[in-house]
């Protein structure tokens, strides 16, 4: 098994943020840092909604939080 570790450069602020809500009607997902009090409105597309509309689904039947991590100067998601 390998393990590819991605490196994020200096000017990378990943951190990890809980989708807290999901409007599929706008196509955003609203993403939440509790830590640093931080809310972000972040559209993704229809395949995307789908994906995420399925897995925070199944996450809300077995009680569990959904968390992505979130480059904030590039405005992405890194990982889900």
């Amino acid at each position: 098994m390998e393990f590819i570790l991605e490196s994020q450069d200096d000017e990378s602020a990943v951190d990890l943020f809980m989708i807290e809500e999901i409007d599929a009607e706008k196509n955003l997902l609203v993403l939440a840092n509790y830590i640093y009090d931080k809310k972000i409105n972040y559209p993704v597309s229809d395949e995307e909604m789908e994906f995420y509309t399925d897995t925070f689904d199944i996450a809300i039947s077995k009680n569990i939080f959904l968390f992505v991590e979130y480059d904030e100067k590039k405005g992405i998601i890194i990982r889900a």
